[in-house]
């Protein structure tokens, strides 16, 4: 934060995408700490890699949204989960501007900053609004991109609002919490760092949070509460 927004970009992923020095000094003092506290598990960063192999396994992101922690924005934040042979079972999102962290474990439920978080209201879908992720849609096929305008086309017919927050791990805790009504990974191509913390606190708020196959593409990532869900898993489905 001392140094927000001051960092500059420093290697470029893609045409979009990029790291800053302070994305791989949180990395890396991050895994240093972990690999003090467990040193029998597996580490895999967003931007140093993989190291060890273990049924544990971290999946650590030292800020999603650093486009946004570039440019000044308060839409980034930290994330780090573990997996238990694939699966999450522990995560946390510390939103470091506003001060905020959220954190679930399995079947110990979600919280922010000791707060119960029990997910958002039971609602009709027309009455939803759904955050969608659209990661790498540069470099979607032709009949990725159709599927995918088809889709979003539909789900804004369908839905109070579609928001594209372009940030999974806080729209994930934001749906937790009850801001948003469902998140849906609508290209499939989320990073395991993006959503390893975030699928455990969806979840653990109560929500269904499952992949979805449509058949075009990766699985797509679909959590709301059970009725909501359903109604978008007939969305993606058609």
């Amino acid at each position: 934060m001392r140094r927000w927004p001051s960092a500059a970009p420093i290697e470029h992923k893609d045409r979009r995408d990029f790291a800053t020095a302070v994305d791989l000094e949180i990395e890396t003092n991050l895994k240093a700490g972990l690999r003090a506290s467990f040193p029998s598990h597996a580490l895999s960063g967003e931007e140093t890699g993989d190291e060890g192999d273990s049924d544990y396994r971290w999946l650590i992101d030292p800020i999603d949204g650093t486009k946004y922690y570039a440019g000044g924005s308060s839409l980034f934040a930290l994330s780090a989960g573990l997996l238990h042979r694939g699966e999450p079972i522990l995560g946390v999102v510390h939103a470091a501007a506003s001060r905020q962290s959220f954190y679930a474990w399995d079947g110990g439920g979600a919280f922010v900053d000791g707060r119960k978080l029990e997910g958002p209201a039971a609602r009709r879908l027309d009455e939803a609004i759904v955050n969608v992720d659209t990661p790498n849609t540069h470099a979607l096929s032709t009949e990725e991109r159709s599927w995918f305008e088809s889709r979003l086309l539909e789900l804004t017919r369908r839905t109070y609002r579609v928001r594209a927050l372009g940030q999974a791990s806080l729209a994930a805790c934001w749906l937790a919490g009850g801001a948003f009504d469902a998140y849906v990974d609508l290209t499939g191509y989320a990073t395991p760092q993006d959503v390893a913390a975030a699928r455990v606190i969806m979840k653990e708020a109560g929500c269904r949070v499952e992949h979805v196959d449509p058949g075009v593409g990766p699985p797509r990532l679909l959590a709301a509460p059970p009725e909501v869900w359903t109604e978008l898993n007939r969305i993606l489905l058609d």
